[in-house]
């Protein structure tokens, strides 16, 4: 076996380290080249096999989690405890598969059995899946029992969160969650516009004669950028502005076309803008499904942490914010906002895949939280 103060591999041969310093005094630098070549190339071959490796344990797993039964289940808790500091082990991805398809009672195996107690990522994520997917919040935590997704000591976001959906969570989400294979991933997209309104050219004029003002800290916008970041969609724009007179949610649309953004950069008068005022729950879910199943080339956060991506998102855009208000505050705060969704015919906006502004107006009129987003390259 080489030491550490021998160079070489399995494949190549072995040198000292004094070996390879008397060959520097003397002068042999092709000699030292020639053999840093040989293990460059044992490396490449090992960085392959590794990866091909990680990509076939990362296969099992996934066999063993969508394939329904305790003794899948079994298995895959033993396979996934060899492998979960390697680059095969997603236990994000593992708790959104088993609460797709596992019966609950199979599912609650691997969030309260004992040999599942080290995967302390798998059990936070699952309770949080099992939730998304209509299960009661009062069989997924035993009576004196703390949640999963609580390690005293441990702060996680996950633990900040509601321990049951709230009511903007629920709606038809079953429908938009992923169904998946054993080779196929899921792709997802967010709601469309119900019944968009463009905004005329008469109408933008007005918008233009609002004094607004740039109020956008970089916190603020870190938290309404999450869901973009997290889905890694491929342009996104945070803004927060303050108005020197209140405005009334009919004229918020023509106000909006006016942004200092560059998201609207360029947009003419005879540009398309439309948009329609939104509900709370179709605002969260679009953030929601921003995050989790991400856009092209990404599978996104998947469900867990796709719904801290979408609270933490309300929470910049209403003005509640993260960690300092609690979930409820957040809710409440949501709740009291009016909320508008646009689309436009920008430079910026490509309109080639999914693309959306989303617009935070406060309850006195004098605030606008912008997230507008695009997944075109």
């Amino acid at each position: 076996m080489a030491g550490v103060d021998t160079v070489g591999g399995d494949g190549a041969e072995r040198y000292s380290w004094s070996t390879v310093e008397a060959w520097a005094k003397g002068g042999q630098a092709e000699r030292i080249g020639a053999a840093g070549a040989a293990l460059a190339a044992e490396a490449r071959q090992i960085e392959e096999r590794l990866r091909a490796l990680h990509r076939d344990l990362t296969f099992m797993q996934r066999v063993l989690a969508l394939t329904p039964g305790r003794a899948f289940l079994q298995r895959l808790v033993a396979l996934s405890g060899q492998v979960r500091y390697s680059g095969a082990s997603d236990e994000c991805l593992l708790a959104s598969l088993i609460a797709e398809a596992q019966c609950l009672d199979d599912a609650l195996y691997v969030l309260w059995h004992p040999d599942a107690e080290e995967h302390h990522e798998l059990r936070a994520c699952l309770f949080h899946e099992l939730l998304l997917r209509g299960a009661e919040p009062g069989r997924l935590v035993p009576a004196m029992a703390r949640r999963p997704d609580f390690r005293p000591g441990h702060w996680s976001g996950l633990s900040w969160l509601p321990d049951r959906l709230t009511q903007m969570e629920g709606p038809d989400l079953d429908k938009w969650l992923p169904s998946r294979r054993y080779a196929s991933g899921a792709s997802g997209s967010v709601p469309a516009m119900k019944s968009p309104t463009p905004v005329d050219a008469a109408a933008r004029r007005a918008g233009r004669t609002r004094r607004v003002r740039e109020a956008t800290p970089a916190h603020l916008a870190d938290l309404i950028r999450r869901p973009a970041q997290d889905g890694r969609w491929c342009d996104h724009e945070a803004r927060v502005f303050v108005l020197d007179e209140p405005v009334a949610v009919e004229e918020l649309p023509q106000v909006v076309t006016a942004l200092p953004m560059d998201c609207l950069r360029g947009l003419g008068g005879r540009d398309r803008f439309e948009g329609e005022v939104c509900t709370l729950d179709s605002v969260w879910l679009t953030l929601f499904m921003t995050a989790s199943t991400g856009g092209v080339g990404s599978a996104g956060v998947h469900g867990a942490w796709g719904r801290f991506s979408a609270w933490l998102a309300l929470s910049g855009l209403c003005g509640a914010e993260y960690p300092e208000a609690s979930a409820l505050e957040v809710e409440e705060a949501a709740r009291a906002c009016r909320w508008y969704r646009f689309e436009a015919d920008t430079a910026w906006f490509r309109n080639d895949m999914n693309d959306y502004g989303i617009v935070a107006l406060s309850p006195d009129g004098r605030r606008i939280a912008v997230l507008a987003a695009t997944d075109t390259d």
